[in-house]
């Protein structure tokens, strides 16, 4: 999709020389490692994430990203293929952060009840930080690459999960009565449901506080830890 009236190929690569310094001439290797390029590219992502985050997917117009990235027409198309092709690349970075705060997370703390608190928080964040685009996924149809992509990552959290659990229960530390796997499911489900609820209906919670209570929620619920069962009040 695009906006009407968007030149051709032909016309789009022309437009781009001038933006990004390079020509269709040029080796392939040089117009990669161009730094004019890289920032052209960057400018795009930025106000491409402003316009989706304002507009949402559908709504978003090519002509507002190109002019908020300053660039012709032609550039976008020398950097992307379509609206769609630039929502993927933003997409696709926000998954690749959320990875990486999973995999720093791991490195962590043993005591589970701290590593969760830990994983809860960085997550939230991240979460938080990208939350427009976020909630912007269910917009894209459910064979897209890029949803599957973020389905591998949740499955890669939840077989994680599942092993963590798993090991809690040998050690004695959680409900040996649990299946793992619905327990990881049911527990990753609730985060994700709560903070795209948080983020749609813009709701007044506190991130440490949302982090603590899903902790608890949890950690009782694994049995890794008991609670009180009356007010201190």
């Amino acid at each position: 999709m695009g906006d009407h009236g968007a030149p051709s190929r032909t016309s789009a690569t022309a437009d781009a020389t001038t933006a990004d310094g390079a020509t269709a001439d040029d080796p392939p290797t040089r117009r990669r490692r161009d730094p004019r390029r890289a920032r052209t590219r960057r400018r795009l992502l930025d106000a491409g994430r402003e316009v989706f985050e304002r507009d949402g997917f559908h709504l978003a117009k090519l002509s507002d990203v190109t002019k908020g990235a300053g660039v012709s027409t032609g550039a976008f198309y020398h950097h992307f293929g379509s609206k769609e092709e630039l929502f993927r690349a933003l997409v696709d970075e926000v998954i690749d952060e959320l990875t990486e705060i999973d995999e720093t997370v791991r490195a962590g703390p043993r005591d589970p009840v701290v590593g969760i608190l830990e994983a809860n928080r960085a997550y939230i964040k991240g979460y938080r930080r990208n939350a427009r685009l976020m909630t912007l996924l269910v917009q894209l149809d459910t064979g897209d690459e890029i949803v599957e992509k973020a389905r591998e990552m949740r499955s890669r959290f939840e077989q994680r999960l599942v092993r963590a659990i798993t090991a809690w229960q040998e050690q004695g530390l959680a409900y040996v009565d649990l299946d793992p796997l619905y327990a990881a499911n049911a527990l990753a489900y609730m985060v994700d449901r709560f903070l795209y609820e948080w983020a749609v209906l813009d709701l007044p919670y506190d991130e440490e506080e949302a982090a603590e209570q899903l902790t608890k929620l949890w950690a009782r619920g694994l049995g890794l830890e008991d609670g009180p069962r009356r007010s201190s009040t």
